[in-house]
């Protein structure tokens, strides 16, 4: 389980100590051995009265950063992905994955064949992203009102995952924070969900 603290700051950035509150999520599950490369990645969630602030960190190295289409094969880049179910009463999730670009793949599913993309333009999440050697930082927002609009409400307590993923490369990762059981890499497995609790 995962507690998601509540701040009361109504905006949230990169180096704001706000975060040092924020619970430390490790995403180290090494799900599949022939991957067994797993940069030491980590997220942070926290809430206020507007939305849901999501913030990753990994020490990836010879990050890679080329697709700049909204919905475009970002997994293929270093990548850090959220899934999660907002409202434990229905069966969707949301599907949010980012490049160090702020490029973002936005889905809502119910599995890996069954989704839709949202008309929604990158800015509406205030995405923030911070690159140097050996670390990127991933920062963004999901509103409640947008949550809301597709659930027609959240609850308490949601169900997800996080992922570090890279499917282009030399060597390739697909890590996550709760263990995925299933033969090939898949990260479109709400059963492998865990309790991410808003506090």
């Amino acid at each position: 389980m995962y507690i998601i603290k509540k701040t009361v700051n109504r905006k949230l950035d990169l180096f704001d100590k706000e975060w040092d509150k924020a619970n430390v999520a490790e995403v180290t599950c090494i799900n599949w051995e022939e991957f067994p490369y797993a940069p030491y990645t980590t997220a942070k969630i926290l809430y206020n009265d507007y939305g849901i602030w999501v913030q990753m960190q990994t020490d990836e190295k010879d990050i890679i950063a080329r697709c700049t289409t909204q919905n475009g094969p970002v997994s293929c880049d270093s990548c850090m992905e959220f899934f999660f179910r907002p409202n434990e009463n229905d069966p969707h999730y949301l599907n949010f994955e980012f490049n160090p670009l702020t490029t973002m793949y936005h889905a809502v599913r119910t599995d890996r064949f069954n989704f839709k993309n949202p008309e929604v333009k990158n800015s509406f999440f205030d995405i923030q992203s911070y690159v140097e050697e050996g670390n990127w930082i991933l920062q963004y927002c999901i509103p409640f009102t947008y949550i809301d609009s597709h659930f027609g409400s959240h609850t308490k307590t949601m169900y997800g995952n996080l992922y570090k993923v890279r499917e282009d490369a030399d060597v390739k990762h697909f890590v996550s924070y709760a263990p995925i059981d299933c033969p090939n890499p898949d990260f479109h497995r709400p059963e492998s969900f865990v309790e991410f609790v808003l506090e």
